[in-house]
């Protein structure tokens, strides 16, 4: 608490969330080690700081499964481990208890009363477990065999490159070939940076929704000849053009089409094209199509879904707006749903006093081109909420995430560098205004843009996250980043909610 005009206020707290800010001390392909960020360095040599776990058992994650910015954020709001679409996935497709879904056994009931139609499917072949994982693939194949389905099944298969390493889609390629037969067979590829956009450019949607409806492609007999003829050309998996193979045939009406990925926000824009009735972006063609998605993605669009999304029952936000606590949230466009939907437990709410302030990310094609985005943006809109007065603010600086998983080794220094400089800018504020500034990582990405064997590095790593109070009367311990909202609840003396777990905390007034 603190005295304001002879009032008794609660702590202002600024919450600095460095998107994708991960430590590790080995500095070889290290961006955060050698970006010479000296705003950080003396704040973590001069205040509490402490190293917290994100990664596998810790979040409820598999063994050897890096975390994410959505569940980053949705662990930072919620205060305790909860479910996560991975886990959730991997419990009913990789164990069979799809065969018990209603909605499974609805499509394959549709599919068997109509076996000239063909069963199309969408998804990322990868095994990077953030917006899909290599496995989900084979487990829903082979699901669909012991059901007997006779119907052709198309695999519109999305290279990934950005979870995943830049050049490895013909060695996933290579792992379902198992699941391929006289029924079953590659149609399409196409890159994510397409097939998956999520920031409203709609122009690339079309490459894709041309890519399944007209077969508007690069042909080929020989996909691992064109695929390795794109890599020769330095066009990396994200960026795949769309391709298709002697296999393909378009949709047509009465097709069964299924998204088996994860994302609510990346794969929105081509369930729009194709269902929307009153879609415009671009022109669409009126196929009738029998639609489903592993989870939901816009329930006023499609119901057909076989998995709930895994929500949280409260966050520190909603929690801090019963209180009467005013809020402010400050973040690019690209990290939107993180801050707007993750934060807030996977739910789309918006909460009483709360400032929703987005800005706009660089409209290009590679954030390597702009590394330092529009951090500088984020930092003035920060200031402006602090002089405001505003109790409780979370902003976002996306570069270490967005600019690393480039690869751009140097490009990802300039952006760690850029929102160095707006630390500086915003701790000067922040002095001046009574504010308890507090600074965490989302996941690990920036401390390994290159491997000790030289390889570049685009997909999240397993090292874990800094958090820093900036208040010497405390002292940190190293925990998890599940600590964090019942830390931050503690230091301001307000007691955990029900959904939070009581856990060991973090610091110790001295």
């Amino acid at each position: 608490m603190y005295i304001n005009n002879g009032e008794c206020r609660m702590k202002k707290i600024l919450l600095i969330i460095l998107d994708g800010f991960g430590m590790k001390e080995d500095i070889y392909g290290n961006a955060i080690k050698n970006a010479g960020m000296t705003n950080f360095i003396n704040i973590w040599n001069n205040y509490p700081h402490c190293l917290l776990k994100n990664n596998e058992e810790d979040i409820g994650l598999p063994s050897n499964q890096c975390s994410c910015s959505e569940l980053g954020h949705k662990l930072l709001g919620a205060g305790t481990v909860v479910d996560n679409k991975l886990t959730k996935a991997n419990d009913i497709l990789n164990n069979g208890k799809i065969k018990y879904n209603s909605k499974f056994n609805e499509m394959i009931y549709k599919l068997k009363n109509n076996n000239q139609s063909n069963l199309h499917i969408s998804f990322l072949i990868s095994d990077g477990g953030i917006s899909s994982h290599i496995d989900h693939l084979k487990s829903f194949i082979k699901e669909l065999k012991n059901n007997n389905v006779s119907n052709k099944v198309y695999l519109h298969l999305i290279s990934d490159g950005r979870d995943s390493y830049k050049y490895d889609t013909y060695k996933y390629i290579e792992q379902i070939k198992d699941i391929l037969d006289n029924n079953v067979n590659i149609a399409t590829i196409c890159g994510r940076y397409y097939a998956l956009d999520n920031t409203k450019d709609y122009s690339r949607t079309k490459y894709y929704y041309e890519l399944l409806t007209e077969g508007k492609a690069v042909d080929s007999p020989n996909l691992e000849k064109v695929i390795k003829m794109c890599y020769n050309k330095k066009i990396s998996d994200e960026y795949l053009l769309p391709i298709k193979t002697d296999y393909f045939v378009p949709l047509k009406n009465e097709d069964t089409f299924i998204f088996l990925n994860f994302s609510k926000f990346n794969q929105i824009q081509v369930l729009e094209a194709l269902a929307k009735n009153d879609f415009n972006k671009f022109k669409t063609t009126n196929i009738k199509l029998n639609i489903y998605s592993l989870f939901e993605i816009d329930k006023n669009i499609n119901k057909n879904y076989f998995i709930d999304t895994p929500e949280s029952k409260t966050s520190i936000g909603e929690y801090l707006s019963k209180l009467g606590v005013t809020q402010a949230r400050i973040y690019e466009s690209v990290k939107k749903p993180s801050l707007r939907y993750f934060f807030e437990g996977e739910r789309d709410i918006e909460l009483e006093n709360c400032a929703y302030i987005e800005v706009e990310s660089p409209k290009i094609n590679s954030f390597d081109n702009k590394p330092e985005m529009n951090s500088l943006a984020v930092s003035k809109e920060t200031i402006k909420q602090m002089e405001k007065d505003c109790d409780f603010i979370v902003c976002n600086f996306a570069n270490p995430d967005e600019v690393g998983h480039t690869g751009n080794y140097q490009a990802t220094i300039n952006g760690l560098q850029a929102i160095d400089v707006c630390l500086g800018k915003i701790l000067d504020v922040a002095e001046e205004n009574f504010y308890k500034v507090m600074i965490v990582g989302s996941h690990a990405k920036a401390d390994t843009i290159i491997d000790k064997e030289n390889n570049i590095v685009t997909k999240n790593t397993l090292n874990p996250i800094p958090f820093i109070i900036m208040d010497k009367r405390v002292k940190l311990y190293n925990g998890d980043i599940t600590m964090v909202a019942p830390t931050i609840l503690k230091y301001l003396d307000i007691s955990l909610p029900k959904e939070m777990k009581e856990t060991r905390i973090l610091f110790n007034k001295k």
